[in-house]
């Protein structure tokens, strides 16, 4: 972002964590701060160092400019708008909990996986590299220990993850499977990754009696050729 952007950020980030007290509204600030982050990138991600693809005098055929270059402010606010739109009270008691997918505790009713999609060369979404920057800004004070200085957009160290290699994630979705095997699992995934459609019904059925599938034609970004969005249901 800009120099001028990056002051508002570090005012936002130090009043969010040091000035809100409630927590429930730092969460809404956060979610509202992240969001003006991302529409304000090209691609909405932060993987390169391309604030040029912004400020760049030239004839454009694609971006939204104009998005780009609204005040971070006038994001911000709209998005605390749209978060405290969508708050209800639903009569339950809630809780929201940050761990490894195969730490998580057991026995609930249904459990929903999206995991990041590996696509049959072995690429996969590394989401640690594509949003460092909200990383970044979650550990603000401590940032700095965890910047890898030799990249140039600065991202976060690597560290490795099973979800992102080829020789690992099938291993990756047979543990996650069979530690919620008492509850109603429902993986989205693609059709044309790492795993196949055809193995993730097989790890399914390994454990469950039923799989129910679904499918939709989707056209990504940047991609040439169409695949479909999988939904796997298993009760």
């Amino acid at each position: 972002f800009t120099d001028e952007e990056n002051k508002w950020l570090d005012q936002v980030t130090y009043n969010i964590s040091h000035v809100i007290q409630n927590r429930y509204k730092q969460a809404i600030a956060r979610f509202a701060l992240f969001q003006a982050c991302i529409i304000k990138r090209p691609y909405n991600l932060f993987h390169r160092a391309n604030l040029y693809m912004r400020t760049a005098r030239v004839d454009r055929t694609f971006g939204n400019k104009t998005t780009w270059d609204t005040p971070f402010e006038i994001h911000f606010r709209n998005f605390i708008a749209e978060a405290n739109a969508a708050v209800f009270n639903n009569g339950q008691r809630n809780e929201v909990i940050q761990c490894d997918a195969l730490e998580t505790p057991t026995g609930f009713d249904l459990v929903y996986v999206d995991p990041p999609y590996l696509n049959k060369k072995g690429t996969g979404v590394d989401y640690r590299d594509f949003y460092h920057f909200l990383e970044g800004l979650m550990m603000y004070d401590d940032w700095s220990n965890y910047i890898d200085h030799n990249s140039k957009h600065r991202r976060l160290k690597p560290e490795k993850s099973p979800w992102v290699s080829s020789t690992a994630i099938i291993g990756e979705f047979e543990r996650l499977i069979q530690r919620h095997r008492d509850s109603t699992l429902v993986i989205s995934y693609r059709d044309d990754g790492i795993p196949s459609k055809e193995q993730l019904l097989q790890l399914l059925r390994e454990h469950k009696k039923q799989v129910y599938e679904a499918a939709q034609p989707m056209q990504y970004a940047l991609a040439h050729r169409k695949s479909h969005e999988l939904l796997l249901i298993a009760p």
